[in-house]
């Protein structure tokens, strides 16, 4: 009954070795790591791993293709290994040629596993920083053995340059603090004795404020504030029936509203749109002729701007322009910020 049992169990695994070989030579990838994954502990022969292996890389299967090359290694070169690490951790002199090609090529496979998983992130992860410690564990080894130097560093680059982007799509809290002179114009209409006549006060004066949002490498979404005092003078057109003048007519308000920014280059500067309200308090005299009247407009206006900002270490330098929604008037800024 036993040797019955022994010679059954020989004739499966011989029975599961032809199914391997012969999935393989039909390129038949997918039959390949069937087999594998419903006995991954049967006794396989180091060309039927090898072949799996390949199976596993080529359908994606990379954590699933290191464990293999692991055991790969474990079962063939325990020792070279080993010996391997041991002096890379002392500094010592490794004389690639002492290492079978079979090995580096373990090696190899098990760095690019790594890289092709470091690539398929589309987000920065915590899991990244251990994925990338083994990646470049294999990349160094490779390095020391002087395996395929040119690749090995081209690949490096490659993955540096991943894991940055991804380090560099993720957005951060931001601030600002920042003080600004600005020109902003406000309107009224003058009438009286059955005409009327519109009169654009503009105004001069400094707005203190910041800003809040936030940013990654690539983009910038904040809500940008700031409170101005200023003064304006206004006069009445020439066509008008009557001569209306005022000079250095006090001016206070706010000015807020969303922004958007693209950052276009390494210190941090950009360029981009702001919708801010500008809210003004402004008081104009009525005229002497008692005929005719002030009406003031609307308090709140709406502008669109172009918004720029040069940066210089956490200091920065911004320029805005803008034209009022609907209306005909014209705002503008220039300012000195920090960040914070």
């Amino acid at each position: 009954m036993m040797k019955a049992l022994l010679i059954f169990i020989m004739l499966m695994n011989v029975a599961i070795a032809n199914d391997v070989t012969d999935a393989w030579a039909k390129k038949d990838f997918v039959r390949v790591t069937e087999i594998y994954r419903d006995q991954p502990a049967r006794a396989y022969t180091k060309k039927e791993l090898v072949y799996i292996s390949y199976s596993l890389r080529k359908r994606g299967f990379y954590r699933q293709d290191i464990k293999l090359n692991v055991r790969l290694i474990k079962q063939n070169y325990a020792n070279q290994h080993k010996r391997l690490v041991t002096d890379i951790k002392n500094a010592e002199t490794i004389d690639g040629d002492d290492y079978p090609d079979a090995l580096k090529v373990l090696y190899w496979n098990l760095m690019n596993d790594y890289g092709q998983i470091l690539e398929s992130y589309k987000d920065a992860s915590t899991l990244i920083k251990k994925d990338h410690q083994h990646y470049l564990m294999f990349s160094k080894i490779l390095s020391e053995l002087e395996f395929r130097e040119g690749k090995v560093d081209k690949y490096n680059d490659k993955i540096v340059a991943h894991i940055t982007y991804l380090e560099n799509k993720v957005y951060k809290f931001s601030r600002s603090l920042s003080f600004q002179y600005m020109s902003w114009q406000n309107e009224s209409t003058l009438s009286g004795l059955g005409s009327k006549t519109g009169l654009v006060v503009t105004n001069r004066g400094l707005c203190a404020g910041g800003e809040m949002g936030y940013e990654n490498a690539f983009y910038h979404f904040y809500m940008d504030g700031c409170v101005f005092a200023g003064s304006g003078g206004v006069s009445s057109d020439s066509s008008s029936a009557i001569t209306y003048r005022q000079s250095n007519v006090p001016a206070y308000g706010a000015k807020f509203g969303p922004g958007a920014s693209m950052i276009v280059s390494s210190s941090g500067s950009r360029l981009g749109v702001k919708l801010p309200i500008i809210y003004t308090m402004q008081k104009l005299q009525e005229p002497q002729n008692s005929a005719y009247s002030i009406k003031e407009d609307s308090p709140v206006s709406f502008v669109g701007s172009l918004y720029s900002r040069w940066q210089f270490k956490r200091w920065y330098v911004q320029t805005e322009f803008g034209l009022y929604i609907q209306k005909e008037q014209t705002f503008w800024g220039l300012g000195l910020g920090k960040t914070f």
